[in-house]
């Protein structure tokens, strides 16, 4: 339980680094999203996704969530759709490619355990950067009154995250705060 958290921290942390290279490359570049899963973006009001599925993550998923608020007319939720369409069927032509060898990853001692590592770190790296794409892509189809409002339909979102954590938190942190948990 301890190797798998310590390993999704380290692919999260991994990840995270190439953030800054990402948003940088895709300030300068507008290249085709090459993997990422897809929904139905511009869903009516009443059509929800969960978080992250369906979305093509958790960057391009926030910013579908964030599009539901921005009035968005019927061209630009087709535009959105159709990303989202591409962005899937790329992501299924890629799928038949090796993937990151998990049981290699659980033991350290494993002669190729630094080349799976490696691996497991150009995957995490290539999914951040296809989201941050496929974001801006998104991005792109907003009107610039809407791109204005952007931000703070985000702090309300956030805002609304967070209390609705600190009420998690608070209803079930009793039963978290005897340290019960096993590690």
């Amino acid at each position: 339980m301890k190797l798998n958290r310590t390993l999704g921290l380290l692919l999260i942390a991994t990840a995270t680094v190439g953030a800054g290279a990402a948003v940088a490359a895709v300030s300068t570049t507008n290249t085709s999203v090459s993997a990422t899963t897809a929904g139905n973006a511009g869903a009516p009001a009443g059509k929800h996704w969960h978080h992250g599925h369906r979305g093509g993550g958790m960057l391009v998923g926030v910013m579908l969530r964030a599009t539901r608020q921005l009035n968005l007319t019927a061209d630009q939720q087709a535009s959105i759709k159709s990303i989202m369409s591409n962005a899937r069927a790329q992501h299924q032509a890629a799928a038949g490619t090796a993937g990151v060898d998990m049981m290699t990853l659980a033991n350290p001692g494993d002669p190729n355990y630094a080349t799976a590592l490696q691996n497991a770190k150009a995957a995490a790296a290539a999914r951040l950067q296809n989201q941050v794409e496929l974001q801006s892509q998104i991005y792109n189809v907003l009107t610039p009154d809407q791109k204005a409002k952007l931000p703070q339909v985000l702090a309300d979102m956030k805002s609304k995250f967070e209390a609705r954590r600190a009420a998690w938190q608070q209803q079930h942190g009793a039963a978290t705060a005897g340290g019960t948990g096993s590690n």
